[in-house]
């Protein structure tokens, strides 16, 4: 796979990502910290959460007492439902 299309890969999975969380009405920010991958940040009620994303792919940290980093969606998508929809 070229270059280019693992980078739109890549870009097209954040924006998806971000269509989620306005379809839920989270509000979230963009930040570049490192080179080459950027930073979702978003509070959901008892928990913060910072979602990196990069040409590998999206990985996590729930700040809720534990700073554990999470790779699995499913346990993001969990967390979603369990702190913010009714």
């Amino acid at each position: 796979m070229s270059v280019d299309r693992t980078r739109q890969e890549a870009l097209q999975r954040m924006l998806d990502f971000l269509d989620f969380l306005r379809e839920k009405g989270i509000h979230f920010t963009i930040q570049q910290k490192g080179e080459g991958s950027l930073t979702v940040s978003f509070a959901l009620i008892g928990a913060r959460v910072e979602a990196d994303f990069d040409v590998d792919g999206m990985h996590f940290s729930v700040f809720k007492g534990s700073e554990a980093v999470e790779t699995d969606k499913r346990i993001l998508d969990e967390l979603i439902k369990e702190h913010w929809d009714d």
